[in-house]
């Protein structure tokens, strides 16, 4: 491949899996430097994310191995197993939070870490003044920057009293590269805090409460702003169980129906409040063979979550113990996903 383009190998290398990218590295002296530059990165997050495309998932194990991940790319594979690459990442970066691209961030009490998985490599911000609070991490597509922001609530003295005033959340975000983090001053949102930071066409997303109902408010990582995201008529997130998720590039909202599945809502214009559609319902019962005890037993709801979706149609559901379960909306039945390897 020397005698190609350089052009040409980007192209080619552009559109390896993942794993076996990071394995070129080892290839040559040219391919490592190819590989390890932004040129590559970029047209490699671009080949992934087209529609024709199947995502790749980093998976964790349940407690107590909380050290140790499985990475599955559903993109190469058409068999009917998928495989799983297991790996490590040290507990001493703390409670995993975020992650983008592939990249990790974890946070403990006294730093945060981004690691990246496949290749070892970890980075660990500048410390922060005070203890962190709510922690996101997402990748600006029109300034290719990743960014990590951290949202601190405190309360603050009404008078000279004891008394004091509601929480007021104070922003701060930092950008990969630079030296120090920056201050975004405080917002008027009490996130609930759960994992619902949803990055979706370059904003983060969550689901925060006001005084009258639950809403949703997205921060954009390229203008580093927030923006109320406005959401149907009918659908309403005063439910036992709801959370975000993203679908193939759209942002969605899940919440648990009445036979104790899921309502799936899609946004298929971003920020269009009319393009909101319940696309997919749900059932809340698995058959027999894919039941790890007998009877017949519904989720629970708050461990039954959307995970991804596929070109095929077909959708990754996150069960009880984290159990994982395949479902298609088509013939509307459960499927074991079949993965080469014990989660």
């Amino acid at each position: 491949m020397e005698r190609l383009p350089r052009d040409v190998v980007l192209d080619i290398l552009s559109r390896l899996p993942v794993t076996t990218l990071a394995q070129s590295k080892s290839v040559c002296r040219s391919w490592r430097s190819i590989i390890q530059g932004s040129v590559l990165v970029d047209k490699h997050l671009l080949c992934m994310s087209e529609p024709e495309n199947d995502p790749c998932i980093i998976f964790q194990s349940p407690p107590p191995i909380l050290d140790h991940y499985y990475f599955v790319d559903f993109a190469p594979y058409s068999e009917r197993y998928k495989r799983l690459k297991s790996f490590w990442v040290s507990t001493m970066h703390g409670k995993l939070v975020a992650s983008s691209n592939g990249l990790l961030c974890f946070c403990n009490s006294s730093a945060i870490h981004i690691c990246n998985p496949l290749t070892g490599d970890s980075v660990e911000l500048p410390k922060l003044a005070a203890e962190s609070g709510v922690v996101a991490f997402g990748f600006s597509p029109t300034t290719k920057e990743y960014k990590v922001l951290d949202i601190i609530y405190q309360r603050k003295r009404l008078r000279s009293d004891s008394h004091l005033a509601p929480f007021q959340p104070k922003v701060r975000i930092f950008t990969l590269g630079d030296s120090q983090w920056r201050s975004l001053g405080m917002i008027p949102y009490q996130f609930i805090e759960r994992q619902s930071q949803v990055a979706v066409s370059g904003r983060l997303h969550w689901i925060y409460q006001d005084l009258v109902k639950d809403r949703v408010i997205s921060f954009d990582l390229t203008a580093e702003q927030f923006q109320a995201v406005p959401l149907a008529d009918r659908m309403t997130l005063d439910r036992q169980f709801f959370e975000l998720v993203a679908l193939r590039g759209h942002f969605c909202v899940a919440a648990s129906n009445a036979s104790c599945g899921l309502d799936l809502w899609v946004m298929n214009e971003y920020n269009v409040k009319e393009s909101w559609i319940k696309e997919f319902i749900i059932g809340g019962y698995l058959p027999k063979e894919l039941r790890s005890t007998n009877g017949r037993i519904p989720f629970l709801k708050p461990d039954f979550s959307a995970v991804c979706s596929f070109k095929g149609g077909k959708i990754l559901l996150k069960l009880w113990r984290k159990d994982l379960v395949l479902y298609d909306p088509v013939h509307e039945k459960f499927e074991d996903p079949m993965f080469e390897g014990a989660l």
